[in-house]
């Protein structure tokens, strides 16, 4: 990942950002949504890929501990347990829907949900942060997060008046490292 450029290693994402129109694949790739621009370029484009199996893993964890405890208070756990293979696959669908990626003047969050009951439909979220009101990266990761290698990366606005419930809070992505460095260049 490396590169020898005149004596000097530089990380290929940051030789990557100091080349104008940098694309973290040979095709140009371009955001295409209603409220961007076609000429917007994707600067990058993040990964979900590598940390799919440990954020179902993890998730699976945190559903079979509620339901342990559920079956212990009202039995409703039992329930729970039952419903934990289609739990999964909307995991699974979800998971490999999101899109994350960083433009020349926002930040596009792209997901594609299956309801509780996947016959009912899917629920569609798009959010854009512009890059002129993203205060801070915050890279977090519980003690159950650490245990199967799943990070959260919450994307902080600026605003003396807005809730900590308007920052956009991301799990699972593979380089949360390599997000953030976008942002400290």
């Amino acid at each position: 990942m490396d590169v020898n450029n005149g004596g000097v290693e530089i990380d290929q994402l940051e030789q990557g950002l100091l080349v104008s129109g940098f694309r973290p694949s040979d095709e140009p790739e371009y955001a295409s949504s209603g409220n961007l621009d076609e000429e917007d370029l994707v600067l990058y484009a993040a990964s979900f890929e590598e940390a799919e199996e440990n954020f179902v893993k993890y998730q699976t964890a945190v559903w079979v501990l509620y339901s342990l405890l559920l079956i212990l208070a009202w039995g409703i756990g039992i329930v729970m347990l039952l419903y934990l293979p289609i739990r999964r696959h909307i995991l699974l669908k979800d998971f490999r829907s999101r899109k994350l990626y960083v433009t020349s003047n926002a930040i596009v969050y792209k997901v594609t949900k299956p309801v509780p009951f996947p016959c009912f439909g899917v629920l569609r979220k798009e959010k854009h942060i512009v890059l002129p009101s993203v205060a801070d990266i915050v890279i977090e990761q519980g003690y159950l997060q650490s245990k199967f290698g799943v990070y959260s990366v919450r994307i902080e606005n600026i605003g003396v008046r807005r809730p900590a419930s308007d920052d956009v809070k991301i799990q699972g992505i593979a380089n949360p490292l390599a997000f953030r460095k976008v942002f400290l260049f």
